[in-house]
């Protein structure tokens, strides 16, 4: 339960073996890279040829036949193929095994957007394809059938300013044909018959020689360009039949999805490489404990050809990225940590210490057994039949979690589905508001009280012990001496304890003023820091309120229990129309109720720990590790080594 502890290393390879180097690393994946924050003297940043908007044009496509394919299980009212929740789960090599016995190109031949996207070449001729601008109806495309084609020759010094005029034409379907050398170039163009007028005028004004197909012996190719057009109508009247083709492959799709974002992650990690004639430096991080597995596989990977650096991390190093590990119970609260801020490398994983507190409050606020009892059921039936993401499967196992508080305050409070139960209250929220709004404040020293315990531990780590006085001891006194003091207002069970909170408090407020403003050089400055240190006292009180929030989201969320519950009543009486109207008011009302009550919940909660946990001993700021393979979309991919 701690920050990983990582090592830098430095890797020098050669040049011909990167790829597979960095597929290896790939199935490694607790990896990540540095840029190089100088170049080498005979090296030079890496120049990629890689086709990045080809790779992206390709998941385009694939992402539109998945589309395609989830809309006809929708209308044919099949089980969907590609569940939002669950994933498939296999190795990067099981997952390359798949994609290269099943060609991307193969099934998406079956599927028209593909190939109308694509640039083909007819004897020298490159036609460009009208779909590339965007899907047109088939109503258009066939009226392009039907449309007598233009044809010519214009002077080699127009063919450049005619392309760049006819490209942005939507419904245009044309060819062009022009080498280096020759004195004009060869067009065929289909406009469509809204678009013939003013391709007329472009041809004119760029001086075109109006000929036939026969004259220019292509009467083949303009046939090809009328049979192309032809094909695509084809496919669009039976685009029914092609998808349920393609749809058997809806799981290969996936993997080649998966595969080509990956393949792009390796492209771009290598832009921070530096490369010689023959040599590639690679710099970033590793776990410490995988230095072995590490090693051992760059071993493998380039067959004794390389030279690896392994050093520990600088402590204080703002550059060293973060990744926690923690036990099951505070890893499903790593993303409460993360969405405030990773730590810095020289601090402390704040999440095991924050988890039992965040769920115990969620629990006080939510608190109605019945909502619990059913979190925890449907929650713990999703984590055990599907396969989730990881970022997904650590909030379900989080909200699993608290519905243990849940359910422990909805009994505290004798509220199982806003009364629909009666239970006998501990605590009735409705009557003893002020009994739990102590209790929510008390609750809320503590907290804070381990906030302060927390910095007074880092300290002890970081030989600071002297700080321990000045900054927590002397703030324990003074808060607890001011704490006996307020309860007065409640109650005189601690009046005996007036002396001995004088006199803490006393103390506490000296050495506060004495010590919190040593890092001023002079003596009225440190006097003034140490003065306004001690007027901090008004945030703890300010904190110590903020806890109020515990017992007046508890109280808000049961009363609109019990006032969907009074709705049912009313309609009770109603025969069978007033138990339908039952049925459903207690469903949407308890659903809302659990929803719009749980979110308040999760903010609040986390609010608490940022601004008032926090605030007591965590920096952040630091930069989180990212495993070098892409988050999962449809497949997550195992770690091999």
């Amino acid at each position: 339960m701690a920050i990983v502890k990582m090592s830098e290393y430095k890797l020098f390879v050669n040049s011909e073996n990167v790829d597979h180097i960095m597929s290896e690393m790939q199935k490694f994946q607790t990896v990540m890279f540095a840029e190089n924050p100088e170049v080498y003297e005979g090296f030079s940043h890496y120049n990629s040829t890689y086709d990045f908007d080809r790779n992206l044009e390709k998941q385009e496509h694939i992402q539109t036949v998945l589309k395609k394919i989830k809309e006809l299980d929708k209308k044919n009212k099949k089980k969907d193929r590609m569940n939002q929740l669950g994933i498939q789960s296999m190795s990067l090599s099981e997952l390359n095994a798949v994609i290269e016995e099943h060609s991307l190109g193969a099934i998406t031949d079956l599927f028209l957007e593909f190939n109308e996207h694509d640039k083909k070449t007819f004897k020298q001729f490159i036609h460009h394809s009208p779909i590339r601008k965007g899907s047109l109806t088939t109503q258009e495309i066939r009226s392009l059938i039907q449309q007598k084609p233009i044809i010519g020759n214009v002077p080699a010094e127009n063919v450049s300013a005619i392309l760049d005029e006819l490209n942005p034409i939507d419904s245009l379907y044309y060819m062009h044909k022009f080498e280096k050398g020759d004195h004009y170039g060869v067009f065929v163009i289909i406009p469509s018959s809204e678009n013939f007028e003013r391709v007329s005028i472009i041809t004119e004004k760029y001086d075109m020689e109006y000929r036939s197909s026969t004259s220019l012996h292509i009467q083949d190719i303009v046939q090809k360009m009328k049979n192309t057009l032809q094909d695509i109508l084809d496919k669009r009247e039976n685009e029914y039949e092609i998808l349920t083709q393609v749809s058997l492959y809806t799981e290969i799709l996936q993997a080649h999805y998966e595969a080509l974002r990956n393949e792009a992650l390796r492209e771009t990690e290598k832009l921070k490489f530096q490369t010689s004639s023959h040599v590639t430096l690679i710099r970033g991080w590793v776990e410490t404990d995988d230095e072995g597995i590490f090693r051992t596989m760059i071993d493998a990977a380039t067959q004794g050809a390389y030279d690896l650096s392994l050093e520990a991390a600088p402590i204080h190093s703002r550059e060293v990225p973060i990744k926690l590990r923690n036990k099951r119970f505070a890893r499903a609260f790593e993303p409460i940590t993360n969405m405030y801020s990773q730590p810095q490398y020289n601090e402390l994983d704040p999440t095991p210490i924050l988890a039992p507190f965040y769920a115990f409050f969620f629990g006080m606020m939510l608190a109605d057994a019945g909502y619990g009892l059913v979190m925890a059921i449907i929650l713990s039936i999703v984590l055990k039949r599907i396969t989730l993401k990881p970022s997904v499967e650590n909030m379900v196992r989080l909200l699993l979690y608290v519905s243990v508080p849940t359910m422990f305050w909805g009994l505290m409070y004798g509220s199982f589905f806003g009364g629909l139960i009666p239970l006998t209250p501990v605590i009735d929220i409705n009557s003893e508001y002020n009994r739990v709004l102590i209790m929510a404040l008390m609750f809320g020293v503590v907290h804070l009280f381990v906030g302060l315990g927390v910095k007074g531990y880092i300290y002890y780590r970081d030989y600071k012990k002297r700080y321990i006085l000045y900054d927590v001891i002397f703030w324990y006194l003074t808060l607890s001496g001011v704490g006996i003091f307020v309860t007065q207002l409640f109650t005189d069970a601690y009046v005996a304890y007036m002396g001995y909170a004088q006199i803490a408090m006393l103390i506490g407020m000296v050495g506060i003023v004495l010590t919190n403003g040593r890092n001023a050089k002079s003596l009225g400055g440190k006097a003034a820091g140490g003065l306004y240190s001690l007027y901090g006292l008004t945030n703890y009180l300010g904190d110590v309120v903020s806890y109020s929030r515990l017992m007046a989201l508890g109280l808000a969320g049961a009363s609109i229990g019990v006032a969907f519950n009074m709705m049912v009543d009313m309609v009770s009486g109603m025969g069978i129309i007033g138990v339908i109207a039952g049925v459903i008011i207690f469903i949407f009302g308890h659903t809302f109720n659990l929803l719009i009550s749980g979110l308040s919940s999760y903010v609040h909660s986390a609010r608490l720990t940022y601004v008032e946990f926090f605030g007591k001993f965590f920096i952040g700021g630091g930069k989180p590790f990212k495993n070098f393979i892409e988050e999962p979309t449809y497949i997550k991919l195992e770690k091999e080594y």
